[in-house]
């Protein structure tokens, strides 16, 4: 029986102060009566969580306060403590904080006198629950074996047993040299190990062990040194798992990988793998015939790529010839053109000063024209002068002609006179002589001014026909003056043209000079993809191909495209997933994970 106020109680009150223990008094009323220091110093470490949680939780009053402040639903918790008659315990959440309680009531004979409540922090021994879950989870899928500080088996789960073997009772208490290959190299690997987790450093990785059949198999350990709170190895414990399937199939796509480095892509594997790495082993297979077909592909398009080269080099060098003879003879053109548009602007210029000469031409046979017309008119006025020269004539022959008549009737007369007109005779002679010889000149003079009329009208003639020719000439100038222009014209928009064509000529030769350079140029390249495609054909021969791809090869070249790329291989189908598992529902507040019973506290 417990009642508090006695001396005896409070003086084991005072013990439980020292204690470690987390000690909490309620009494009957469900009112807080006393707290030891150990509490007090647990609750303050979580005071500010647990006010998060129920507001009015306060440290400085809670000795006195009801134990309903921890509790949402205080009605609950009521009923069950006033129906307790043992100790009992529960783990409850307040916030990020679990709490394992120690409710023990305290009786006096059938009453119920007060309640001793026991705190502890649940955190450790839930992570310990739950580091117990995931051993037993890994013992589930890994190998696992204990041994002693020696390296002396002490257990071995069903995993470990069946990968190695034996049976536990043929291995507890041996060494665990056992497990490695014999001879020096494993004696060394022995001690090296067991040194190193002696000293407290765990070995991680891939290992190599031997069965109890002999065979070899391949392990991904962890070998993990355990201590106790002091820091002593107390054991070690290894976890492993079987990796042989892994290990053989990464040797064999290491050989595979070995042999394509070599340049080797005739070959398969053709020993299966485990299911799980099978994939590997057909992607690397599908992986080598299709690097081999694309080589074979890439071999023929080499030899055609080499052969095109070779051609379109010669053609280019061809081309290269026929381009520099083009410039030589663009350049020729064009020194002949400029000679051309010099002449024919030289033959512009002697057209110009042409028609130039040919208008002066036509105004000097215009003013002929007039001077003959000038000329005319004067011939006619001479010969009409004539005309009256020779009426005056004809009158001086008709006096000569009665001088004469009257000489010779005074010559009659004197004769008739006798002596006397011998003297009048003599006159009359010489008058009859002088009107002969008058007579005789108006003649001559009558002669000559009739031919010279003649002549005259010849003149007019020929004066008339000069006229004419004149005219003729004249308008066969302004012809010719017509045609000088025209061919001026023409001259110079020759001129021009042949300017323009000059000018063209030399583009050309330009262009056409670049083009040679770019021929050099496109040559060097042919050349030069020549050369490559011969370096490459060469690396590709050092491929060992498979045999039907190779004979493939060496078939006349197809004169069709290169074939497509074969189609990648399907990607392995996606297992099917697992499906999740149900999410528990969360729990909050300080709920008690007992719920069915102890609902807060």
């Amino acid at each position: 029986m417990f009642s508090f106020g006695s001396g005896t109680n409070n003086a084991r009150l005072k013990a439980l102060d020292v204690i470690n223990a987390n000690i909490m008094i309620a009494d009957a009323n469900l009112n807080i009566i006393y707290m030891n220091e150990a509490v007090r110093s647990f609750l303050q470490e979580v005071e500010a969580d647990l006010k998060k949680e129920l507001p009015r939780f306060d440290m400085n009053s809670l000795v006195g306060s009801s134990i309903d402040i921890f509790h949402k639903n205080p009605g609950h918790q009521r009923t069950m403590l006033a129906s307790l008659t043992k100790p009992y315990s529960a783990t409850i959440t307040v916030g990020h904080h679990a709490f394992d309680l120690n409710v023990t009531p305290l009786k006096n004979g059938g009453t119920t006198t007060g309640f001793v409540v026991e705190w502890a922090d649940a955190k450790i021994r839930m992570e310990n629950n739950d580091y117990r879950s995931q051993l037993i989870a890994i013992g589930r899928s890994q190998a696992v074996i204990e041994f002693t500080p020696e390296g002396e088996i002490v257990l071995a789960n069903q995993n470990f047993l069946e990968a190695t073997g034996y049976a536990l009772s043929e291995i507890k208490g041996k060494s665990h040299r056992i497990f490695l290959p014999a001879g020096p190299a494993g004696d060394e690997e022995f001690e090296q190990l067991w040194s190193q987790l002696r000293q407290n450093k765990p070995h991680i990785g891939d290992i190599l062990r031997v069965r109890k059949d002999g065979r070899q198999i391949f392990l991904n350990a962890s070998y993990n040194p355990i201590t106790d709170e002091n820091g002593k190895l107390v054991k070690v414990v290894k976890f492993a798992t079987d990796v042989s399937d892994r290990v053989h199939a990464v040797n064999k796509i290491g050989e595979a990988l070995s042999q394509l480095a070599d340049g080797d892509v005739s070959f398969s594997i053709d020993t299966p793998f485990a299911p799980t790495f099978e994939p590997l082993r057909a992607s690397m297979n599908n992986a080598v015939k299709r690097l081999g077909e694309t080589l074979v592909s890439v071999s023929r398009a080499a030899d055609l790529i080499e052969s095109g080269s070779r051609e379109t080099s010669q053609s280019a060098q061809d081309l290269s010839k026929r381009t520099e003879q083009q410039a030589a003879s663009l350049e020729e053109t064009a020194a002949a053109l400029e000679e051309i548009t010099a002449n024919v602007k030289n033959a512009a210029q002697r057209s110009e000063e042409a028609r130039g000469a040919t208008a002066q031409a036509n105004s000097s046979a215009s003013h002929s024209g007039r001077i003959v017309s000038e000329a005319v008119g004067a011939m006619a006025r001479i010969e009409s002068s004539s005309g009256q020269i020779s009426n005056i004539i004809g009158v001086i022959d008709e006096i000569a002609f009665q001088t004469n008549l009257l000489a010779l009737n005074a010559g009659v007369e004197a004769a008739r006179a006798g002596e006397a007109g011998k003297g009048f005779a003599v006159v009359a002679q010489e008058v009859r002589e002088l009107a002969q010889r008058s007579a005789q000149a108006a003649k001559e003079i009558k002669e000559l001014i009739r031919k010279s009329s003649e002549e005259v009208q010849s003149g007019v003639k020929l004066v008339s026909e000069t006229g004419e020719a004149l005219q003729t000439i004249q308008e066969h100038i302004l012809a010719v003056n017509d045609h000088m222009q025209a061919i001026a014209n023409a001259s110079r928009e020759q001129s021009i043209g042949l300017s323009e064509v000059n000018t063209a000529v030399n583009q050309m030769d330009q262009m056409t000079q670049q083009n040679a350079a770019m021929v050099e140029q496109s040559t060097a390249a042919s050349a030069t993809l020549a050369q490559e495609a011969a370096r490459l054909h060469a690396l590709i021969s050092a491929f060992a191909l498979p045999v039907s791809a190779a004979r493939a090869a060496t078939v006349a070249r197809p004169k069709t495209a290169a074939a497509p790329p074969p189609r990648a291989p399907a990607a392995p189908a996606a297992p099917a997933r697992a499906p999740a598992p149900k999410r528990q529902p969360v729990v909050s507040g300080n709920t008690a994970l007992k719920s069915d019973d102890w609902e807060e506290f």
